[in-house]
């Protein structure tokens, strides 16, 4: 809701604004409770019902659903007092239900992130297109890492990208390569190791019950189903190809750039940026 995101709103928030939020959100329609390590399930239950049972409905404050977020795209450049330029460009990608979520979860993981002081580790994603591709190639960038977002009726995917002022727009033009990379086939054994790595993460976010217990309640408010011994089998399933058809369809809208540091206007704008990717 970027038109109640602004700095100059915080003084608008006072007692009755919160209290009329959480009269329209905090509400038993939209109440999951989850636990685990019970020991006695009845008892639980009862439990809830005494302290929850009660719960009241505001019957003139039911909660609406929102409309959908309409994507708008833009510019904002921010001057700092710093000799190096930080870009963040991103493009609508799709929502936690599309069946190209998947996709942008491994294309993601296919850029990967860079920074200098950690370049050449091991287990610091030597093989993400990063740190091949940009950091290892271009002496002027300092940091670059993807950008990848999913929400309830939308997303986000783009990356990100720093390095001295003085090479401002070949950082954007890096950037807009590798982007533009994504639409081309990707080699099995590139395109196999990203969705081991993601698969590796996910599983180790996972491990721990509390975890396992907070991603089902997620879930099950967001599908109304449990799906998730199947997300190792829903990454398997991305193709070289079904990668290539998301990254058309997001490139090809409109784009969203934030630019921050000493030399910002030395960064191509956004109608440039389109021009180039498309």
């Amino acid at each position: 809701m970027p038109y109640y995101g602004r700095a100059e709103n915080i003084g608008n928030l006072d007692a009755r604004v919160l209290q009329q939020f959480i009269m329209d959100n905090v509400t038993p329609g939209k109440c999951l409770i989850v636990a685990n390590g019970i020991k006695n399930h009845g008892e639980y239950v009862q439990l809830v019902r005494e302290r929850l049972g009660d719960y009241p409905a505001v019957p003139e404050h039911e909660y609406d659903n929102r409309e959908k977020s309409k994507y708008i795209g833009g510019e904002m450049r921010t001057w700092t007092e710093t000799p190096d330029t930080n870009i963040s460009l991103v493009f609508e990608s799709a929502p936690w239900t599309d069946p190209d979520m998947a996709a942008f979860q491994v294309m993601n993981t296919l850029i990967g992130s860079a920074q200098g002081f950690t370049h050449g580790g091991p287990g610091k994603g030597m093989y993400c297109r990063a740190v091949t591709n940009l950091m290892q190639q271009h002496a002027f960038v300092s940091t670059a890492s993807a950008i990848n977002s999913h929400f309830t009726d939308t997303g986000l995917f783009g990356m990100h990208i720093e390095g001295p002022g003085s090479h401002s727009a070949e950082l954007l033009s890096v950037m807009l390569e590798e982007l533009n990379a994504l639409r081309e086939p990707i080699p099995d054994a590139e395109l196999n190791r990203a969705k081991n790595i993601l698969k590796m993460n996910i599983i180790m976010a996972l491990e721990r019950s509390d975890n396992r217990l907070e991603e089902m309640a997620r879930q099950y408010m967001t599908f109304g189903d449990l799906t998730i011994n199947a997300y190792c089998d829903i990454v398997d399933q991305v193709s070289s190809a079904q990668i290539n058809k998301a990254a058309s369809k997001a490139l090809s809208g409109v784009p969203t750039m934030v630019v921050a540091g000493g030399a910002i206007n030395l960064v191509p704008s956004t109608t440039e940026v389109a021009r180039q990717l498309n």
